[in-house]
């Protein structure tokens, strides 16, 4: 696909800066897998997503005038509705993250879609919307999830790694499903996400964090030069430390400094792809 197919009206390239809000869910679901995780520090660690990290992306993101995407498990949304309520009086989206932290390929159909309806009902209850757009919690899909997805109202969905750019996919009759892809170069997790109960496999501690700044900055140049969409995402109760923040605002200068980037949601980015292809 050449830069001109990609379609960015006065835009040469679009940015998604994109926080999946997991907080203590994250932490239940190794808990339930392995009784080792069960240690305060673990818990803690997810309560300083909603509770510090959040406050301090909403105030950065404020400060530039730019809306970006919470992805946020439905158990989540009902364990901190004033944060839920911020993030959307504050104009940003919010996105489905499972109910559970949950991984959809593991479960039955049945279960998968007990799982997808309850955490709509969960943003309903808190914000009196239902979300259009979802990650899965675990970067994976079943073969049921992206019909599911469809059927029950969602315009696009951001769990695969098959390229850099928004496209269709390709569902049985009228139904529409965008995918705007992510990739694990690109995400917080395999840089900082440090476990100690037990280490996951791919672990090698935690990165320095300039470095990992500068892949995630290099990445954003070649997509911008290409007139790609770069797609960041990040864990609030991992990205919100203050040196980190620091530096996830540097990038955020950096990409807008380029004066033909549009930092958005994936929600903007969906609708805006679905009208011009």
């Amino acid at each position: 696909m050449s830069t001109t197919d990609t379609n960015w009206g006065e835009n040469r390239a679009a940015a998604m800066f994109s926080f999946d809000l997991d907080a203590e869910e994250l932490w239940r679901t190794k808990i339930e897998a392995d009784p080792a995780y069960d240690k305060p520090p673990i818990k803690t660690r997810g309560e300083f997503g909603p509770n510090v990290a959040v406050p301090r992306i909403l105030e950065l993101f404020e400060r530039y005038d730019r809306t970006c995407t919470f992805f946020v498990p439905g158990k989540v949304v009902e364990s901190y509705p004033e944060t839920i309520q911020a993030i959307h009086e504050a104009g940003h989206e919010l996105g489905h993250h499972g109910y559970t932290h949950t991984n959809p390929a593991n479960m039955t159909p049945d279960e998968e879609e007990e799982e997808l309806k309850r955490g709509l009902d969960a943003f309903d209850d808190v914000i009196g919307e239902t979300p259009v757009g979802y990650r899965s919690p675990a970067a994976d899909l079943s073969n049921n999830s992206l019909s599911l997805l469809a059927d029950n109202g969602f315009t696009y969905e951001s769990s695969l790694i098959d390229t850099d750019i928004p496209y269709f996919h390709d569902l049985d009759g009228e139904r529409e499903l965008i995918e705007i892809p992510f990739e694990w170069s690109l995400d917080d997790w395999p840089f900082f996400g440090f476990n100690m109960y037990p280490p996951l496999p791919y672990q090698s501690g935690i990165s320095p964090t300039q470095p990992v700044f500068d892949t995630w900055r290099r990445e954003f140049d070649g997509l911008h030069k290409r007139g790609r969409c770069f797609v960041l995402t990040m864990h609030p109760q991992i990205i919100g430390r203050a040196g980190r923040i620091d530096m996830l605002e540097e990038l955020l200068q950096h990409t807008i400094a380029t004066g033909d980037t549009w930092v958005t949601s994936g929600e903007a980015i969906a609708a805006h792809w679905r009208e011009t292809h």
